[in-house]
Order: C-alpha cells, then structure tokens, then sequence
C-alpha cells in the first residue's frame, strides 16, 4: 500500500506539479530531463555529431560575440588560448557575450576545491538545464524525483524555490559541515524510519554518516549519489558496511563553474556528457597526452552561450579511458573518463569529535571575494593556521577576518585557536595542484 502511494506521488510530482513548477518560474527543467533521456539513448556516432556541432557553435559564437576573443583567427578548438583561474577572474566582463544583458544573468562565484576563487555568469535557463542534469544523474542511481532524499549541502540559508524544492522532493537537507557525532547520529535515527531513501552529497561527510550508521540498523537505503570531493575506495567500502552491500553508489565529476562533466553508472570509469562539455587532457606545455596517461583537465562547456568557457584549466588531473579498454558492455555510449585523479582529502579535526572538510571552509571563503586564495594548516587539535592572499583589486577590509574566524568559531563550537597569516603565495602539491587544507596530524 506505502508503495503504491509513493509510485502515485511520484507520477502526480513529475507529470503536474514540476510543469506547473517550470511555467511559475519560467523555467525548461522538464523539457531538459526529457533531453537527456533521449541522449542516453543515442548511439555513439550520435553523440559525436551532437558534440562536434554544438563545440563549433560554441566557437563560432565566441569569436564573434565575446571581447575576449572577438576578431581573432582562430581555426580549431586548438588555436584558442587555455583559459585559467587567473584570467577567469580578472578578465571576466570580456568573457561575458555582448548578446546578452549582464545584469540579467546569475553570477556563479566559488572558491572551489583548489581555494582560488573564480567568476562565470549563466542565464537562468541554463540553471534549469543543470539541475535537469544533475537530476538525471541521480536517476542512474535509481533515484525517481519525489523518493526519499537526505542531502547534505553547503546552501543552509534556503530560499524560497529551494524550500520548495525540498517539500515536493520530500528531501531532508542537512548541513554539510562541522556536523559532531551527536548530530550525525540523529540524522541516522531521523533517516532510518524513512522508506527507500536515497543520500546525495560529498563523499567525505557520507563517509561520516556511514561511519555512525554501523551503530544502527540503517538498512533503507537504496542508493548514493556523491558529488563535490573524492570518493575513496575506504568511503566505498564504509558506506558498503553500512547501508548493504546492494547500495547502488555513484561518483560525479563537476565544478561550481556550472560544468557536470561526469559520472559512473554501471562501470568504474565516468561517462563524459559529451553534450553537454568536451574535455582535453592535456600536459604541463598544453600539449595532448596519450589516452592513458595523467594530464591536466581542460574543459569547454557546449552550452553555457552567455560566458563560454573555453579550454579552462580547471587545476586537476585526470586520465582518459583508451578507446581499446572500453568494455564490451556498457549501458551508455558516451566516451569514458578513466580516473579523476586525487589524494586523501584532508580534513581539520578538533578535541571536540568535530571534522571539517574542504568545503566546510570553501562555503565560507567564497562570500569574500576580497580573499583570493588561502590555505588551512593544522598541526594539533587546538591551533589552525590560515594563510591568505588578498585580491589586490579590493580593498583591504579589517572585518573581513574577524567575521571568518567567527563562522570558524561557530563550525567548531569554539574549540580551535585560529591565526591568520598574510602571504604573498601559497606553495601547491607536488602536482602542482592548490591545496586547501594541509594536515600534520599524526594518524
């Protein structure tokens, strides 16, 4: 009966209140779920046509529409400059197309996972068709829109569309960060009286929840969706442990830029939305790297017309699936991302019981914009250090640090000593990569 009820409520969800939802706000989310359903369908010289048409658009466009690169002869996808976090950030207005009223457009500002921050606008629609997106994938999952959700997110300030959001998707949204074992715990009580629940959110606070759950009988869970950090193989297993064996687990691949660029299904390996974005791997000089080697991500968005993003350096590292070692049997025919290569996140820890992973500290650094990059370094419970450069385009602001090391205070129940230190640069990884969080803790 419980079953039934929940199919009906599904059915009434997708086939009348969501087009209600799009003709309210003005959006295409249904007609952009429907479009990726069709493109899971395709074959692969489909999707490569559909590639290669919207990536000479996008070129097209940009050439003749944005400032950055209007009146230039470029040839090929090639002859375009890389695009950085650097030049993201400070030549974003000539980025922006001339098609389109700036004021009109949403602006997307993040620190990301590398503590440099970074600027894109979109249009609204292209909101709607990123949501369609990232609910497709949850779909892969085996996740029906109107199922049972606990999500963990950084956003605990819901707006009016996402409190809505969050009813009709009967969806329980939990904090992403500095959640004490007290807290974990309840949201496992919380969540183990609700029926085919689905989890969505980083893979590092998952982690924790599975970690908590073994001390339940939390066996309801149907799938994982994991986005935002990387999933390691002790977190696969800990989840495992936790909520069955017959958990369906999924990892994407995206960035805060408004860029989805992959996700597992039935397969170790990624499936690139090739539709949606084409991706370079790419050596240190930009030079292509054979398909199984380690390179640098270089990605172009396909659909974002009012700021292309073209040949960005995201600042990680990945490995392309060789055309060879694609399995026999796949249930998608989009092209195969093999690795997005990471290290163990590290996370701040307190006497408290509390960890803090790397968005607990994104989530706060990317409402100052006046901070460019920074860095957390810890060496016992008790102290953090901060290192931090200031964007020499703002104005020095004294509140600014007294306002972080509060929110900081707060995460951590005021149990860490905070101290600030201005630097002119922060030395990266080895890989070359940022890093946000460096931890002298010994294990």
């Amino acid at each position: 009966m419980k079953k039934d009820i929940m199919s009906l409520y599904n059915s009434l969800l997708n086939k009348i209140i969501l087009p209600i939802g799009d003709a309210f706000f003005g959006g295409s989310y249904t007609k952009y779920l429907k479009e990726w359903e069709a493109n899971d369908l395709k074959t692969e010289f489909e999707l490569k046509v559909l590639q290669k048409k919207r990536l000479i658009k996008i070129l097209e466009h940009a050439k003749r529409h944005v400032p950055f690169y209007e009146n230039q002869t470029y040839s090929g996808l090639k002859d375009f400059p890389i695009l950085t976090k650097d030049v993201l950030r400070n030549s974003k207005q000539n980025l922006i197309s001339n098609e389109y009223n700036r004021a009109k457009l949403t602006e997307h500002h993040s620190s990301g996972s590398t503590g440099l921050q970074s600027f894109t606008y979109m249009t609204k629609d292209h909101q709607f068709y990123l949501r369609a997106l990232q609910t497709h994938w949850w779909k892969w999952s085996g996740y029906n829109i109107g199922d049972n959700l606990l999500q963990f997110g950084i956003s605990q300030k819901r707006s009016f569309t996402k409190r809505l959001k969050d009813f009709f998707y009967r969806c329980d949204y939990v904090k992403a960060f500095g959640l004490s074992e007290d807290e974990l715990l309840d949201t496992s009580k919380r969540s183990i009286k609700r029926n085919k629940l689905f989890i969505a959110g980083y893979p590092s606070v998952i982690n924790e929840l599975a970690k908590s759950s073994l001390k339940t009988n939390f066996k309801n869970v149907e799938g994982v969706i994991c986005y935002g950090d990387k999933l390691f193989n002790g977190y696969v297993k800990n989840i495992s442990d936790a909520f069955g064996s017959s958990v369906n687990i999924i990892d994407t691949y995206g960035c805060a830029e408004g860029l989805l660029m992959a996700c597992t299904k039935d397969l170790d390996y990624y499936y690139i939305m090739s539709p949606h974005v084409y991706i370079e791997i790419v050596d240190d000089n930009g030079n292509d790297v054979k398909d199984g080697e380690m390179g640098n991500v270089l990605v172009t968005c396909l659909t974002n017309h009012a700021m292309p993003l073209i040949r960005y350096k995201l600042g990680d590292l990945a490995i392309m699936l060789p055309r060879e070692d694609y399995p026999k049997k796949r249930a998608l025919n989009y092209p195969l991302l093999k690795k997005v290569v990471g290290r163990e996140t590290d996370v701040v820890k307190t006497k408290k019981g509390i960890t803090l992973n790397v968005h607990s500290f994104t989530g706060i650094f990317e409402h100052y914009q006046n901070i460019k990059q920074f860095k957390i370094i810890q060496n016992d419970l008790e102290h953090i250090f901060v290192e931090y450069i200031l964007d020499t385009n703002y104005k020095s602001n004294t509140s600014t640090l007294k306002e972080i090391e509060k929110k900081f205070l707060d995460l951590t129940h005021n149990s860490l000593n905070i101290t600030f230190c201005k630097v002119e640069s922060i030395k990266p990884t080895k890989s070359g990569k940022p890093q946000i969080i460096e931890s002298n803790l010994v294990s």
